[in-house]
């Protein structure tokens, strides 16, 4: 394969977070369908591992969604001059994640970068023509499309940037201008609430807009050809680019705080602005959530008020291995905030979650006994 010669190409086959494989394609492919991440290109979280886990941990794939992914930030020099490295993650006959349906014949390229703030970089551009190059060498794929250009997604602003004068395009290079978001929207394979609700429709749609849209819904059980309402957007309140921490624009590579701002806001309407930035807001959040769980769960009649102070620590209760529910969910959040990745956010208390606090405790310096009581929860919200 000519596309495995690039030098600034790296195989992470089997090396990225996963949780189950792909099935093999049962058509041919036909599209290569060109991506964006929606992540500012140079931060920490724009890259294929922090994809893979964003793909498996919260939206609940079996393995990251995309086949190939350009890093602008990885430059790597090359004979030909300086590239942007490009991952390769999945056997190119595995039917992976990117566009519902037609998952089958399509093969999922994504270039890290927030192509609505970010400007595409001579390496980037040089690393898009290459591996273009050469997957039509290797004839893989006819056609290439944007993620809005194929069925079902005309909504959605993606790619962005303008693929078709990077890769040579002979005809129009003008993007495509995404259509306003529809009323309804037909579940595609796939498909989640937070993958829908990335913000970057048209309509600004929100994962707490489409849970007041369509009630009763269950999140975790979306059906293919399932139709779901879009809802409105009148009310989202846009940020205010002069502010700080929370209050920034979406700009974080970090889709994993972006996961624990949208469950804060669907859960307990705290109106966070989704941005994948760890600030104090969102901590503060947090803490709400925890006296919110210990009102309703043992009535401890605290002041839902966002501070950790001795009557929130006092009324604190021990969670531990097995623990399941919104309180094992807080802790596990905490714990990523904290720089300790517990694995999925899935409100259950596993092996994930507990080497993630031994880790936590033995960095502070706390009794590393596996479970999370009034020290431990303490360490993780009062400092």
């Amino acid at each position: 394969m000519n596309f495995t010669k690039l030098p600034q190409l790296v195989d992470m086959r089997g090396k990225l977070k996963s949780k189950g494989t792909y099935s093999k394609r049962t058509k041919t492919i036909t599209h290569r369908v060109w991506h964006h991440s929606l992540t500012k290109k140079h931060l920490g979280g724009s890259d294929a591992a922090s994809f893979a886990d964003y793909h498996v941990g919260t939206l609940g794939w079996p393995g990251i969604g995309y086949t190939f992914i350009i890093e602008p930030k990885n430059v790597v020099n090359t004979p030909n001059g300086k590239r942007a490295r490009i991952v390769y993650t999945h056997d190119i006959d595995r039917r992976t994640y990117h566009v519902g349906n037609s998952n089958q014949f399509a093969l999922g390229i994504c270039v890290a970068g927030d192509y609505r703030y970010d400007t595409m970089d001579d390496a980037t551009i040089a690393s898009i023509a290459d591996l273009h190059s050469a997957l039509v060498k290797d004839n893989i794929g006819k056609n290439d499309t944007s993620h809005s250009e194929m069925p079902g997604y005309s909504w959605k602003a993606c790619c962005v940037y303008d693929y078709r004068k990077h890769i040579e395009w002979q005809g129009s290079t003008t993007p495509v201008t995404p259509s306003p978001a529809p009323d309804t929207y037909t579940i595609q394979e796939g498909d989640t609430l937070w993958g829908i609700a990335h913000k970057d429709g048209a309509g600004g749609v929100k994962v707490e807009d489409l849970i007041k849209a369509n009630p009763g819904i269950n999140p975790a059980k979306l059906q293919i050809g399932q139709k779901i309402n879009f809802g409105s957007s009148k009310d989202v309140v846009q940020p205010d680019i002069n502010t700080k921490e929370d209050t920034k624009p979406s700009s974080s590579g970090d889709e994993v705080v972006r996961s624990i701002q949208m469950t804060l806001n669907s859960r307990y309407k705290f109106g966070l602005v989704v941005d994948g930035i760890k600030g104090p807001k969102t901590k503060s959040a947090l803490i709400k959530a925890v006296q919110t769980e210990l009102n309703k769960q043992f009535n401890k009649k605290l002041v839902v008020d966002g501070k950790w102070g001795a009557k929130t620590k006092a009324a604190i209760v021990t969670v531990k291995k097995g623990a399941k529910g919104n309180l094992a969910w807080t802790l596990q959040a905490a714990l990523y905030l904290e720089g300790f990745n517990p694995g999925p956010l899935d409100s259950i208390f596993g092996k994930g979650t507990e080497s993630a606090l031994i880790k936590f405790q033995k960095a502070r310096e706390i009794s590393a006994d596996k479970k999370a009581g009034k020290v431990t929860f303490t360490k993780l919200f009062a400092a």
